[in-house]
Parts: C-alpha cells; structure tokens; sequence
C-alpha cells in the first residue's frame, strides 16, 4: 500500500512535455456530458412527453387562475383610469356648455354645429359608460356540470360558491370528504374556463371603452376649436 502511494506521488511530481506537471485526471460524474448515454436523453425525453400527475395538474391548474385573477384585475385598473379620463372630459363638456358668455360668442350656424357636437357627445359618452359597467362587472357566468357524460369525471361542486350554499353545512363537509382529487381538478378545469369567458367579455368591453375614449376627445377638441374659433371673431 504505502508502495502504491509513493508510486502516485512519484507520478504526480513527473515533469511533462510542456515544462509543467502531470495533472491528476478523474472519473467524470453523474452530471457531465459524458454521462448523459442516449439511454437516460430518451428516459429525459420521454419525462417531458409524459402526462401530469393529479397533484401536478391542480397546482398547474391553480397557478393558471392566479394569471387570470392578475389579467383581471389589471383589467379592472384600467377601467377605472378610463372612467376618470371621461369625467374629466365630462366635467369640461358641462362646465364650457353652462356658461353664457361660451354661448353669446356663437353664432347661430356655430351653435347648430355645437348642438350637434354635444348631441353626438352625449350619446356616445352614455354608451361607453355602459362599456365601462361591462367591463367592470362582466355579468354571471355560472359552470355547468349537467352536459358532462356519466363516464367522465364530474365536478361535485366544492369549490364555487353557489354550489356550496346549495348544501348545508354537513353536506358541504361530506363533499369535501368524498371528492377525489380528479373531480377537484375537473372542476378547477371548469372554473377556469369560466374566468377565461369573463376576461375575454372584459376585455372585448374595454377595448371599445378605449376607443369611445378616443372619440370623445376627438368631439372635445372639435368643440374647443369652435369656441376659440367664435371667441376671436
């Protein structure tokens, strides 16, 4: 053994071609290139290709209603910045509109032109409003569980609210105590295709906020510049 030893060590202190030392070499371990055999990149592979897991499924699940949760709040946001914008432009309309001297500077084809305006204006702001109350509160979309087959695995009902006040207390608990985690999981499917309808309804009903925002500036500036149009001559 310490002949072993010195023989190492000997061999170690060996010069090498190159004016150096002999460098110690090791077996490559468990997470170099040398290790990945085509054996364990097929068994990786077919870990990616493979189906998730119950567990696996409800936290995906569960991860994809807090994104959807997010893009409606963040939707939520921007309504209210849009229902801010328009009572400013709102507040502006009225105030310019009530004052005597504004209309004393109009002639009578100029308060025609604004009669118009303020018509046109007034519509339009009614109807987006509208949008921003449907953007706001989308309506109801309640999961249905009664068009899924007697073979597939049924939602019972443990999870949405309507649902659990549809039982008593103790038939809410034997609920939770039968559910098996595949009828949880469906009905997480089923509640996150509903809040996917929901976002899209507020999503469909900002988008024409925004634009209605647009519009209405647009007829703002019109009637300013009409304003200042009569007030110079």
């Amino acid at each position: 053994m310490d002949s072993t030893r010195r023989a190492g060590s000997a061999l170690a202190a060996l010069p090498d071609p190159t004016g150096g030392h002999l460098r110690e070499t090791r077996a490559p371990g468990p997470g170099s290139d040398l290790d990945a055999t085509p054996r364990k990149r097929e068994l990786r592979r077919l870990g990616e290709a493979r189906r998730l897991e119950p567990w696996e499924r409800y936290r995906a699940l569960n991860d994809a209603m807090d994104e959807v949760y997010e893009l409606m709040d963040h939707s939520n946001r921007e309504a209210r910045f849009a229902l801010l914008v328009m009572g400013i432009l709102n507040a502006f309309v009225v105030i310019t509109a009530s004052r005597p001297e504004v209309v004393g500077w109009l002639s009578t084809a100029q308060r025609t032109i604004a009669a118009i305006l303020l018509g046109v204006y007034a519509v339009s702001a009614m109807y987006f409003l509208y949008q921003a109350i449907e953007s706001l509160h989308p309506g109801k979309f309640r999961p249905r569980a009664g068009t899924w087959s007697e073979d597939e695995i049924k939602p019972m009902g443990v999870r949405y609210y309507e649902d659990v006040i549809d039982r008593d207390v103790h038939g809410h608990w034997r609920a939770w105590h039968d559910v098996q985690i595949g009828q949880l999981n469906a009905e997480m499917a089923m509640q996150f295709h509903t809040l996917c309808v929901k976002a899209d309804v507020k999503r469909v009903a900002l988008r024409r906020l925004f634009g209605g925002l647009r519009l209405m500036t647009m007829l703002v500036a019109a009637m300013m510049v009409l304003f200042v149009y009569a007030s110079w001559l």
